[in-house]
């Protein structure tokens, strides 16, 4: 008498099949967190901006004349971004970790993503917003008035 051991082919595939699932399943939501982790390095990364403009309005007085100006000298006490790293793009210092808005917060283009935006609305007062994947502000906006 002939004894069959093993599986057939059909359950093999039943199993790829269920084992393929799983793991589309398990990769739609790993990607989905790490867009939430990235953008909660952004909104770290402004909340850093914000203490260290925040700590030197107490020893600096940024009431120049036009917003620019103001932006201009807040940033250079910022000083590579107080360590920020732009997550999008691994990126450090200010150029890849801040945008300059002028008076208003505004939404960046394609290259923006991942950036604090940052505006002088008024003498001794700065707003900062993240920029999400798609250069798009997010998140609430940050102040720092002295």
């Amino acid at each position: 008498m002939k004894t069959n051991k093993g599986f057939t082919l059909i359950e093999l595939m039943v199993v790829v099949a269920v084992i393929g699932l799983l793991a589309l399943l398990g990769l739609r939501l790993y990607t989905s967190q790490q867009e939430k982790a990235k953008n909660a390095v952004v909104k770290a990364n402004a909340g850093t901006m914000q203490t260290i403009i925040q700590g030197n309005m107490v020893d600096n007085d940024y009431a120049q004349d036009t917003s620019g100006e103001r932006i201009t000298a807040a940033l250079s006490d910022i000083t590579n971004a107080g360590g920020c790293r732009n997550p999008y793009t691994g990126g450090f210092g200010n150029n890849n970790v801040v945008k300059a808005t002028g008076d208003s917060l505004a939404d960046g283009d394609d290259i923006d993503f991942g950036k604090v935006a940052i505006a002088s609305p008024g003498k001794n007062e700065f707003n900062f917003q993240g920029l999400d994947q798609n250069g798009e502000l997010f998140g609430d906006a940050l102040q720092a008035i002295k």
